[in-house]
């Protein structure tokens, strides 16, 4: 079986990760892309008994790297892509629930690491759960304050009622 060099923090020990046959390639990718479960994979892939190479394939380390690292790929790539979009046709949609609206507004920030997180004057950065109780109320009211100037009034007024009586 052909090898490549291990890239750092994946698969087996030893540095040598095992390269895949056009077989077992093919597993990865009926897996990954297709979402099949394993032993139709195998099936796909040509393999005369699916059921025992699917059982014996997930759980060669070399074939389970190179599943997740497929995975990672989609997810990094298409599927990310999809999911932003996603989630702004939601934020933008003002027929969708404001339930639906505000998660998706939440997921965004979480995902771009804005929600959560507060940076002060010296630029350190701390999530919530960092903070000391006296930080978080700082930060409360410094919140508030920051509400309070953007705030607008939507009351009805003296106009209102004057118009309303005959």
């Amino acid at each position: 079986m052909p090898l490549k060099k291990k890239m750092q923090g994946d698969g087996p020990r030893y540095g040598i990760v095992p390269q895949l046959t056009d077989r077992q390639q093919q597993f990865v990718h009926e897996i990954v892309k297709s979402g099949v479960n394993p032993t139709e994979a195998a099936r796909r892939a040509g393999y005369r008994a699916p059921k025992e190479t699917s059982y014996t394939l997930t759980r060669t380390p070399h074939i389970v790297l190179a599943i997740r690292q497929e995975r990672a790929r989609m997810f990094d790539g298409d599927l990310a892509n999809v999911a932003a979009v996603t989630l702004r046709d939601i934020m933008l949609d003002s027929q969708a629930p404001a339930a639906a609206r505000v998660s998706a507004a939440r997921t965004v920030l979480e995902v771009t690491r804005e929600l959560g997180r507060r940076q002060d004057d010296a630029g350190s950065d701390k999530q919530l759960h960092e903070m000391t109780p006296e930080e978080l109320a700082g930060l409360i009211s410094k919140w508030e304050v920051e509400r309070s100037r953007v705030a607008v009034d939507i009351t009805p007024g003296d106009d209102a009622q004057d118009d309303a009586e005959p």
